[in-house]
Parts: C-alpha cells; sequence; structure tokens
C-alpha cells in the first residue's frame, strides 16, 4: 500500500496492489481511495498510473484487475481513464460478511502500451 499525497506532504488517500487469487488464476489487484475533498483533481488516475508501470515492470503476471462498486462511478471512471477493459460484473464479499455487486475491470499488462 502506498500513501498519496500533495507536493506539501498532505496525505490525500491509498493505493496499493496485491496478487490474490481469483477465477482459479493469480493476477494482480489494485484498489485506491481518495478523501472527499481531493476528488476529481486526477490524483488517482495519476498514481494508478504508476501502479500499471509497476505491475508491468514486475513481468509475474498477465492481468491487473480492480473491482470496484457497481455504486463508485468515479472509481471505473478512473478504471476507462487508464485503458482497463469493463469484463462484467461479479457478486464480492467486502468488506467480510458483505457482499457487493462490482465491475470487473482488467488490463493487459502484456499488451503492447500505446505511443
Amino acid at each position: 500500500m502506498y500513501r498519496m499525497a500533495l507536493p506539501d506532504g498532505e496525505a490525500v488517500g491509498t493505493i496499493g496492489w496485491w496478487a490474490p487469487e481469483w477465477q482459479g488464476e493469480t493476477g494482480y489487484e489494485s484498489g485506491w481511495h481518495i478523501l472527499p475533498g481531493f476528488q476529481g483533481r486526477g490524483i488517482a488516475v495519476a498514481a494508478a498510473r504508476q501502479i500499471v508501470a509497476i505491475t508491468r515492470a514486475a513481468g509475474r503476471y498477465r492481468w491487473l484487475c480492480a473491482f470496484p462498486s457497481v455504486d463508485n462511478p468515479a472509481s471505473s471512471a478512473i478504471c476507462r481513464r487508464i485503458g482497463f477493459e469493463l469484463a462484467g460484473e461479479s457478486d464480492f464479499e467486502y468488506p467480510k460478511g458483505h457482499l457487493m455487486r462490482s465491475n470487473v475491470w482488467r488490463l493487459d499488462l502484456r499488451a503492447t502500451q500505446g505511443g
């Protein structure tokens, strides 16, 4: 997990990546949270692009996935903006004991990068 901060050091959110197994395949997953007062400034997009670069450079798995709630259009917009493809919807237990309907976004880390 990483702390997202402004140039003056003020913390504005977190982002991370990990390698879970999902549907019988291990891949990278990323998730983020931006404090409400800092949303809409491109901070999460910039941080998510860094996660793409880090996981692509690691070269271990083909896919980087994100599973934002279907009720979170802002996180889905971040996924779309950095090149993820929408692969469908699925139910996830998050937090523990609570089912959440999520969009399934994935990015092929082995695909050729555009210009």
